[in-house]
C-alpha cells in the first residue's frame, strides 16, 4: 500500500496527465472487483484454523466434541492460539454440567483460569500477555490434583488441590466447547466479556482424534476463517455494520466552562468504494451526522444542509488516520495530510449537540442506521475495509461494548499487509 507522501506525488502526476475526472473515476469503478476491492477482501483463510468468534451476542460455544473419559490416558490438551483481543474464553469444559467446570479465557490479554468444582471454586490469572497477534502453543494438563498452564513450554499457572484427576472421573464423558460457555454466563466465578476474536489449530483434545460434534456450520458460506497473519483493527467484509448508543459513549462536555464539540478519530484502511463509514443519528434512525465515502472522496454531511469533502487518493489502497472535529462554529474534517474545514449554521450544531448530550441516539459504523431492514438503506453499501484505533471524544471505541453487531465483522484484527498487499498484487498481475 502507497504511504500518505506517495500518494500526494501521484496525485500531482495524474494532475498533469491528460486523463478526465470521469475517465478516472470510470477506471476506478470498472476496476474495483479486480485490483483495488482485494485491497481488504475477506481471503480464503488458513486451512486447519478455527476462528473462534463466529457470533457476536451469545455465550454459547462456536464448536463443541465430546470426549469418552474412558478412553483418557494422558489428561493433557494442546493447541496454537492467536489473537489481539484481551478479554474472552478461549474453551470451556465439564464433566457435570453446572457443577464441575474448568474455563481458560483471556484477560486484559492475559490467561485466566477458572475452576467450579466439589473441591474448589477459584479464579486465578497471570503470567504475560497473549493478545499480541501472534501464534502461541499452549497447554492444559491436569495431573493428580494439580492444573498446570503452560504456553510455548513455559509454566505459567500451577494450581495444587483444586481437581480430581481427570483418568478418575466417575463421569463418562467431558464436554468440551470453544469460544463460549456451557452455562450462563453470569455463573462464572469473575464476570467475563465471552466473546474472543481469535484462532486456534493444531489442537490435541485429552490425546483424542475426536471430531466436533457440533459446530459444521463452520463451514457454510459467510463463515468467518482465520487470515494467514492479522494486524490490530476491526474488520468489516461490507457485510453489516456495529451500532452504539449513546448512552455508553463519553459526552464529551469541558471540565472548566461546560461547553461542548464532537472529536472522532480513527484509522482507516480500505479500497475506493461507496458507502456510509459512520452516521451519529436519533431513535428514529435518523442521520444528523454522516460520515461517506464516495469513490474520490470522503464527504461529511451535518443535518440536511453542510457538505464538506477531503480529496481520496486517486489510486491505490487507502492507509490514513482520519480526524473529525464539530465546534458551535466550524465543521474541520482531516485525512491523512490533506484538511478541509467550513463555517456551519448554529442550528445544525445544536441540533447534534441535544442529540449527543440527551443520549438518545445512536453511532453507528459501517453503514446506514437501519440498513439492515430498510430498502432504502439497502441501496447504499456498507463500508468494506479496515477500522482501528477508532475514538469517540478521546475515548477508545470496543466493538466489543456494540449495542448490535453484525457477525460478519472481525472485532480485533485485520487481514495482514502481506495478506492484502500479496493478494492485490496476485489480482492486478492476471
Amino acid at each position: 500500500m502507497l504511504p500518505v507522501a506517495a500518494w500526494v506525488l501521484l496525485v500531482g502526476v495524474l494532475g498533469a496527465s491528460r486523463t478526465t475526472a470521469g475517465e478516472l473515476l470510470q477506471e476506478i469503478e470498472s476496476s474495483y472487483d479486480g485490483q483495488y476491492g482485494q485491497c481488504f477482501q475477506s481471503l480464503s483463510g488458513e486451512a486447519g484454523a478455527l476462528n473462534l468468534g463466529q457470533r457476536w451476542g451469545e455465550s454459547s460455544p462456536t464448536a463443541t466434541l465430546y470426549i469418552d473419559l474412558h478412553a483418557v490416558k494422558s489428561a493433557a490438551s494442546s493447541f496454537d492460539f492467536r489473537t489481539f483481543d484481551p478479554e474472552g474464553v478461549i474453551f470451556y469444559g465439564d464433566t457435570v454440567p453446572g457443577m464441575d467446570w474448568f474455563v481458560l479465557a483471556l484477560r486484559r490479554g492475559k490467561p485466566e483460569m477458572q475452576i467450579h468444582n466439589a473441591i474448589t471454586n477459584l479464579t486465578v490469572s497471570g503470567g504475560r500477555r497473549l493478545d499480541d497477534g501472534q501464534w502461541h502453543r499452549v497447554m492444559v494438563k491436569n495431573e493428580g490434583h494439580v492444573v498446570l498452564l503452560e504456553v510455548d513450554g513455559d509454566e505459567h499457572l500451577v494450581l495444587s488441590h483444586v481437581s480430581y484427576p481427570i483418568v478418575e472421573q466417575q463421569e463418562p464423558s467431558m464436554r468440551i466447547g470453544v469460544g463460549g460457555l456451557f452455562i450462563p454466563v453470569q455463573e462464572l466465578l469473575t464476570p467475563l466479556n465471552t466473546a474472543m476474536d481469535g484462532c486456534m489449530r493444531r489442537w490435541d483434545w485429552l490425546n483424542q482424534t475426536a471430531e466436533w460434534r457440533e459446530g459444521t456450520s463452520l463451514e457454510d458460506d459467510g463463515t468467518k476463517g482465520c487470515f494467514p497473519s492479522i494486524r490490530p483493527g476491526s474488520f468489516f467484509p461490507g457485510r453489516g455494520l456495529a451500532t452504539f448508543s449513546l448512552t455508553g459513549l463519553p459526552m464529551g462536555l469541558s471540565p472548566t466552562n461546560g461547553s461542548w464539540s464532537l472529536t472522532l478519530q480513527m484509522g482507516i484502511g480500505a479500497a475506493p468504494q461507496s458507502g456510509t463509514l459512520l452516521a451519529v443519528s436519533s431513535l428514529k434512525q435518523t442521520p444528523v451526522l454522516r460520515l461517506d465515502l464516495q469513490h474520490t472522496d470522503l464527504v461529511a454531511h451535518l443535518g440536511n444542509k453542510t457538505v464538506l469533502l477531503v480529496p481520496l487518493p486517486l489510486r491505490g489502497c487507502l492507509d490514513a488516520q482520519l480526524f473529525l472535529r464539530v465546534t458551535p462554529t466550524r465543521l474541520t474534517l482531516r485525512l491523512g495530510g490533506a484538511e478541509s474545514e467550513m463555517p456551519i449554521p448554529r442550528t445544525e450544531f445544536d441540533s447534534l449537540k441535544h442529540l449527543w448530550l440527551s443520549k438518545r441516539g445512536h453511532l453507528v459504523v459501517g453503514g446506514l442506521p437501519g440498513q439492515e431492514i430498510s430498502a432504502l438503506a439497502q441501496e447504499r453499501s456498507y463500508f468494506r475495509g479496515c477500522l482501528h484505533a477508532i475514538r469517540v471524544q478521546g475515548q477508545e471505541l470496543d466493538l466489543d461494548s456494540a449495542q448490535s453487531r453484525s457477525n460478519s465483522i472481525w472485532a480485533h484484527s485485520c487481514p495482514g499487509p502481506d495478506d492484502a498487499e500479496s493478494k492485490a498484487a496476485l489480482d492486478g498481475g492476471n
